[in-house]
């Protein structure tokens, strides 16, 4: 009887197996990019407008299209927790609204391939605007009621905000792809 091979890790040099662990914090990267997007809507902003773009949301759809293997929906869904627990939101509430946006982001990068960055642009607006409009419902259903105008402010901004937050995720991605010759698209 032939036995299975052991793992590459055992097959590699202590010095190798170090540089290899070392590599490794590579694939937490779009998901602490997107914490840190999180903790950036954190920021007061002095406007009576709830005026803030849905930073957190965008990183992770940006990340889902960057890298759809180092985003996948339940890392979304874990963003989504936080964000709940960072806003005081009854807890789920992002969390299922950030592993559903993903989702239909693969989904759509999957069903049209390789496209345009107004392409893009206008998906994301499409996705964002599901997200706004479910999450009055999802909030009503939590027991905390909220009206859709500000939610589509929010919009409203997160879609003006798009290519910053698309070229910041894609400058990130540029540069770890530099660093590592075998990082690939996910």
């Amino acid at each position: 009887m032939i036995s299975t091979p052991p793992p590459p890790a055992l097959l590699m040099s202590p010095a190798e197996r170090r540089r290899w662990l070392i590599s490794l914090w590579r694939y937490g990267v779009p998901a602490l990019a997107s914490v840190l997007f999180l903790v950036l809507m954190l920021a007061p902003v002095p406007v009576s407008l709830p005026a803030m773009p849905h930073l957190a949301l965008m990183g992770v759809l940006a990340w889902a299209m960057l890298q759809p293997g180092l985003m996948p929906p339940w890392v979304a869904f874990l963003i989504g927790m936080l964000a709940d627990l960072l806003f005081g939101q009854p807890l789920g509430v992002n969390a299922t609204l950030f592993a559903l946006a993903t989702g239909a982001m693969r989904m759509a990068s999957r069903a049209f391939g390789r496209h345009g960055p107004g392409f893009d642009w206008m998906l994301v607006a499409a996705v964002l605007l599901g997200v706004a409009l479910t999450t009055a419902p999802l909030m009503a259903l939590a027991g905390q009621p909220t009206e859709v105008l500000p939610l589509l402010w929010q919009w409203l901004t997160s879609v003006v905000a798009w290519p910053l937050v698309a070229r910041t995720c894609a400058a990130v991605q540029r540069r770890l792809a530099a660093s590592a010759p075998q990082w690939r698209h996910g």
